[in-house]
């Protein structure tokens, strides 16, 4: 199955009609690579920065509003929530909620961003809070909540998302599949 039959919009009609789904998606400071593709009704923005990398796919009705970077080559399901942790201050005595500092009015904390390597699948309905970081390779499961880090070429499931297995079976494989990703992204660069 080649790139366009996965796709409903015909080839003819596919750059303008990506480059539109991108603009009504993005709202702001987030700077991506080539081949960036959004599915319908999504929502992706930032406090301060998102870097998003070369093909690099957002599903349908996903919603990314951190700081922080998504790598090559991820691939993120419908429905998915990439959301600070912090976003509002709960401590501000006096202040209702509504009115409290925003992510957005403040400095940038480490807790606010969300870093996820190359050739992630975050599968759909996920939960992926800030403050955490996914390594590269890596798979979540479908409708996983992401609370902590998850190191490079695990699969993790759950709420709260804990590893139950390994992608690939040696560490020599890794790092095989890690070169090839390298090689990947200087032909697309």
């Amino acid at each position: 199955m080649n790139e366009e039959s996965r796709s409903v919009i015909p080839p003819w009609l596919s750059s303008g009609v990506r480059a539109v789904m991108r603009k009504i998606a993005i709202h702001g400071n987030v700077i991506y690579g080539s081949n960036f593709r959004v599915g319908r009704g999504a929502i992706i923005g930032a406090p301060h920065e998102l870097r998003v990398g070369n093909n690099v796919s957002i599903g349908p009705r996903s919603v990314v509003q951190v700081n922080g970077s998504i790598g090559d080559f991820a691939l993120i399901g419908m429905h998915v929530q990439i959301i600070g942790r912090e976003d509002h201050e709960v401590s501000e005595l006096g202040v209702p909620m509504a009115k409290s500092t925003w992510v957005g009015s403040r400095e940038s904390r480490q807790r606010d961003e969300i870093t996820i390597g190359r050739d992630v699948w975050v599968g759909a309905s996920c939960v992926l809070l800030g403050g955490v970081t996914i390594g590269e390779g890596s798979v979540i499961g479908a409708g996983s909540v992401v609370t902590r880090d998850i190191p490079s070429y695990s699969i993790a499931v759950g709420n709260p998302a804990r590893v139950v297995s390994r992608r690939f079976e040696t560490d020599e494989e890794r790092e095989k599949h890690s070169d090839a990703l390298s090689a990947m992204s200087l032909v697309t660069d």
